[in-house]
């Protein structure tokens, strides 16, 4: 069964309580709330039971437009799909959703999942939840590569590659994006090879959804690049003791430490070359005022040491930018 969403046009009454047997095939298919995508119905409590070949696994993957009704107090208590795996030793759930986040795709550990679908008697929302469904085979990562290889070249061509994997990672390291990458290693078919990135089917565990979906709706291999770029090495919170950053001997601080921005991470993603010796630096470091108190000034009265209580101002390094500073230039 291909659509199993239940048929709207029956009364709520004949929809409040169903089970239906799945069998999971090559060619997948769809889960789907009541109405979907309008309001589901209320006082409903469906179930699906998704059965796979002995050997193979389930793969569900959630569609973005995804909505029931809000969580009360942080729990799905009234409307919610519910995914939960039973075998003759244990039981596995998977999770209890509601609200308006889809949630993310999983992956059978056995070859049986059972889908639940509640609404109660009061609110309802849309549009409700659709579930792709797919069979992942019994594959491992050298049987894909032994497909890959097999394919011929209108169907996947081939990229060709420097000599050996390490020489292969220095040349990756020295562009900035997938489709610079492409075009230095195969001008003449990097189009197609990139198209092959976000189209290739032979990898088992991608469910439909993820071949029907624009590319747009996919990872972004450029964003990833860009994100380590930016954020490996940043300015971030980190704690100063005042009396050793002041480097001063006749006061003492509360609190005794304060918050500050310093640059932080690493800077080791890249060649061998690159990851030697490279250290996270700041580039612009500017001074910031805090109020530290009490801020105390030991001092002699009556022949007995004294403190003096006060509110001061003091100033302290922060960084606003950092970058990796290596003993060779890093790869851009």
């Amino acid at each position: 069964t291909d659509n199993s969403g239940c048929n709207s046009n029956r009364p709520a009454t004949d929809l409040y309580h169903k089970d239906e047997n799945i069998t999971v095939t090559p060619a997948g298919g769809v889960i789907f709330s009541p109405n979907y995508p309008k309001a589901y119905p209320r006082n409903l409590r469906l179930s699906w039971k998704l059965l796979a070949p002995p050997g193979n696994l389930i793969h569900l993957q959630f569609d973005e437009q995804f909505h029931l009704e809000e969580p009360a107090n942080g729990k799905c208590s009234y409307d919610f799909v519910e995914v939960e795996e039973k075998s003759q030793t244990n039981t596995i759930n998977w999770g209890r959703w509601c609200g308006q986040k889809a949630p993310s795709s999983l992956t059978s550990k056995s070859n049986m999942l059972r889908i639940i679908f509640n609404s109660d008697d009061y609110f309802v929302a849309k549009p409700g939840f659709k579930i792709y469904y797919s069979l992942l085979g019994d594959a491992n990562w050298e049987a894909v590569t032994e497909l890959m290889s097999d394919m011929s070249a209108n169907e996947m061509p081939a990229t060709e590659v420097p000599q050996t994997l390490e020489d292969l990672d220095r040349t990756i390291a020295t562009f900035d994006t997938i489709e610079q990458l492409l075009q230095s290693l195969s001008p003449d078919t990097w189009r197609q090879d990139l198209d092959n990135i976000y189209t290739q089917t032979y990898i088992y565990y991608r469910s439909k959804s993820y071949h029907l979906a624009s590319r747009q709706n996919k990872v972004d291999l450029n964003r990833l690049h860009d994100d380590v770029k930016r954020y490996s090495c940043t300015p971030r919170n980190y704690s100063v003791n005042l009396r050793e950053e002041l480097k001063t001997t006749n006061a003492v601080f509360f609190p005794r430490c304060l918050l500050v921005k310093r640059c932080g991470g690493n800077c080791g993603c890249g060649t061998n070359n690159w990851n030697t010796g490279c250290t996270c630096q700041p580039s612009k470091t500017t001074t910031k005022l805090h109020e530290a108190g009490p801020f105390t000034t030991p001092y002699k009265h009556q022949q007995r040491q004294r403190v003096r209580w006060v509110i001061d101002e003091i100033f302290l390094s922060h960084h606003e930018m950092c970058e990796c500073a290596c003993p060779l230039q890093p790869p851009r």
